[in-house]
């Protein structure tokens, strides 16, 4: 083993000591860089405040670091200790860390669960959602968090993008969603409210801006815009622009953005209100069988919600394991307590 002595100070961009991270990220392939360069520049703080390179911390100020990074769930906060690892393993292997032994080596399996940030809300519960809801004043924005809290999403949202009238049975329940992802299908049953919000976003002939909160000092005073009818449920605004086609992907994402901002709902994203509405269904499940874990039951999550399958040993099998860290009984019992449901 070398024994390099690492380079003085250096404060190039928001990385502390860049250039042996930059060193150690050449072995690491373009598309896996980000979450890399995102803790190195988020540990540059504790870093400075220390004056040394994180590679050789002991295990309390690696530990400061990654409550720093604030991690939202626990598969982040494996994430998290997965790479300073890696970045402690290289370290020793080059000769820069002065101990030989990686101590983040010897932790016990639960230690990730110590560094989430729980004051952080990422997930609502159904009551939350039916508020929200409530709240909108455009059925067409009511019903893009109802598709997604109760299963549709797809590659870029283009299972509620894709959705037309002809696919919504009005008597059963059931829609047929179309992915952009080698246009496939699949078939949902959601709740009578769910159906009620896409006949109402059918109907739906002007849209409230900003849900009905112009600004009186606005230069465009009228309160609503005309509704192009394109043949799908989720309708562009009339613009400059010519819609003949579906929504495109930041119309969705607007919508839940000015949502978000108007109702002051951190954290309001596709991503997280479709695993809220996962953590409902699991409550649901818990309320039928009396107990909640079992692989058949997560499976019944990810068909709702079109979860990817793998390749599991000749096998396709749904990528289940990640979603036990958001749903399971503490999390159900968080939001939901531990009676049945209202």
């Amino acid at each position: 083993m070398s024994n390099k002595k690492a380079p003085n100070q250096i404060y190039e961009g928001d990385m502390y000591n860049e250039g042996v991270k930059q060193r150690f990220m050449e072995v690491i392939s373009d598309d896996s860089k980000g979450p890399y360069e995102r803790i190195f520049i988020r540990s540059s703080v504790v870093e400075e405040s220390l004056g040394r390179d994180m590679y050789d911390f002991n295990i309390k100020e690696i530990e400061n670091v990654l409550f720093h990074l604030k991690p939202k769930t626990l598969a982040a906060s494996k994430s998290n200790i997965s790479i300073i690892s890696s970045y402690l393993d290289w370290a020793i292997e080059e000769g820069y860390r002065s101990n030989t032994i990686n101590p983040m080596k010897y932790q016990l399996d639960d230690w990730a669960e110590k560094f989430i940030d729980k004051n952080i809300k990422m997930f609502f519960s159904k009551k939350e959602i039916d508020e929200i809801i409530e709240k909108c004043k455009n059925a067409q924005d009511a019903v893009i968090i109802s598709l997604l809290f109760y299963g549709a999403n797809g590659r870029e949202v283009s299972e509620l993008r894709n959705l037309r009238p002809s696919d919504v049975n009005f008597e059963t329940n059931e829609l047929i969603l179309t992915d952009d992802k080698d246009n496939q299908t699949r078939r949902i049953t959601t709740p009578k409210e769910c159906i009620t919000l896409i006949k109402d976003a059918i109907n739906q002939t002007e849209y409230f801006k900003r849900n009905g909160h112009i600004a009186p000092n606005s230069r465009n005073t009228k309160e609503t815009s005309e509704l192009i009818e394109t043949g799908y449920v989720i309708k562009p605004a009339k613009t400059k622009v010519v819609h003949i086609d579906q929504v495109n992907t930041h119309v969705v994402y607007g919508r839940l953005s000015t949502i978000s901002e108007l109702f002051n709902i951190e954290n309001f994203t596709v991503k997280n209100i479709q695993r809220s509405g996962m953590i409902y269904m699991a409550k649901q499940i818990l309320d039928r069988d009396g107990h909640f874990g079992d692989k058949e039951q997560y499976f019944e999550i990810c068909e709702q919600f079109g979860v990817s399958k793998f390749d599991n040993h000749g096998v396709e099998e749904y990528n289940w394991s990640a979603m036990k860290s958001y749903i399971n009984m503490d999390m159900i019992k968080q939001f939901y307590g531990e009676g049945s449901l209202s």
